[in-house]
């Protein structure tokens, strides 16, 4: 069957989506905007969904002539900051959502989401030449500045950084959430244009940079898998930095340890053959490092976690590849979409 994204052999992404969720105001928490564009794209595809409780979505392509279920997650909320305290004229103080690098906050843009609309700041900074040397120990050390607009903002608000996604070169681009929208975008992308041969279903996490409460929630429903597949973005190289856990540029990333998580080998293996045999660029993140959704996810089935490598991760500008993107894609749809792919798993999962 003809796939209407791909032309002459290349995987084509499309940007007006991968940018309006990047763009999109998600913290963990308050993701309604992410998944309202998610939303909006399965009810354009006629596609049945459910949002739980807790407001994650999930949305099911049953295959005749097959009982092997296979879930494939992302989540869709980025790193914040919630409004914890007002002092006057014109400051806020704010408490982390998920984990933030002190030292890039001063000078830092962000949007506060109020009732009235969006309210601009700036994360406060000391100039250089009244005191050249800065060390932040807590958020107890920074304020927002939201200038005249002090009373429009409540405690409670959510906050992010303030940026825009952009094209830089033939391949890379830039923006803010790529840890998770990049997994979100993908997860989408293979539910709008494959066509399985197993039953797979494509769940959209929330509050995932806040302990894994999402799927911590979803765990606890009475569904069971086959194979669960976890979409994520990983660290990529960086020249500060001793301990390179990915590269950009060379492929997915695939994760044998986590902090949360170990892959059967034999499944680890099963994919870097699929990957080595389709000349997919393939590459084994550093273990130990991280965790994921995997986490809690692990007691509905087995899972492999599939990541895409980006620079500045949890920073207001993070920057990937489009080639690694479209390489995950042609990876996990290989996965899915092979036929008698299924028994080639039953010989390798419990």
């Amino acid at each position: 069957m003809v796939r209407e994204d791909v032309v002459e052999g290349q995987i084509l992404i499309d940007l007006e989506i991968l940018s309006a969720l990047s763009n999109s105001f998600g913290p963990s928490g308050n993701e309604d905007e992410v998944r309202n564009i998610i939303v909006s794209e399965l009810e354009k595809l006629n596609m049945p969904y459910i949002i739980d409780k807790k407001g994650n979505v999930i949305s099911v392509k049953d295959v005749e002539n097959t009982d092997f279920k296979v879930l494939i997650a992302s989540h869709i909320d980025e790193i914040g900051f919630l409004v914890s305290e007002k002092v006057e004229p014109c400051y806020l103080k704010v408490e982390p959502l998920g984990g933030w690098n002190l030292q890039i906050l001063p000078g830092m843009k962000v949007n506060i989401k109020t009732k009235l609309g969006i309210v601009k700041g700036v994360f406060s900074s000391t100039p250089p030449h009244i005191n050249k040397k800065i060390n932040l120990e807590s958020f107890e050390d920074l304020y927002v500045d939201v200038g005249d607009n002090w009373n429009f903002v409540e405690v409670g608000n959510f906050v992010i950084p303030e940026s825009q996604f952009e094209v830089i070169s033939g391949s890379l681009i830039m923006g803010k959430a790529f840890d998770n929208r990049i997994g979100t975008y993908i997860n989408l992308h293979l539910l709008k244009y494959v066509n399985p041969v197993l039953d797979v279903s494509h769940l959209f996490l929330v509050q995932e940079e806040l302990g894994l409460r999402g799927s911590r929630f979803f765990a606890n429903s009475n569904n069971k898998y086959d194979l669960i597949i976890i979409l994520e973005t990983t660290s990529a190289e960086t020249p500060f930095s001793k301990d390179q856990v990915s590269y950009l540029g060379k492929g997915p990333v695939l994760t044998i340890m986590d902090k949360t998580y170990i892959t059967n080998p034999k499944l680890i293996e099963f994919i870097k053959e699929i990957a080595f045999v389709n000349e997919i660029p393939l590459q084994i993140k550093k273990p130990n490092v991280g965790s994921t959704d995997a986490g809690y996810l692990q007691d509905l089935g087995p899972c492999v976690i599939i990541s895409v490598p980006a620079r500045y991760i949890h920073t207001p500008y993070q920057m990937t590849s489009l080639l690694d993107i479209q390489n995950t894609i042609k990876l996990i749809s290989i996965l899915i979409s092979t036929p008698n792919i299924e028994e080639l798993y039953k010989k390798i999962l419990p």
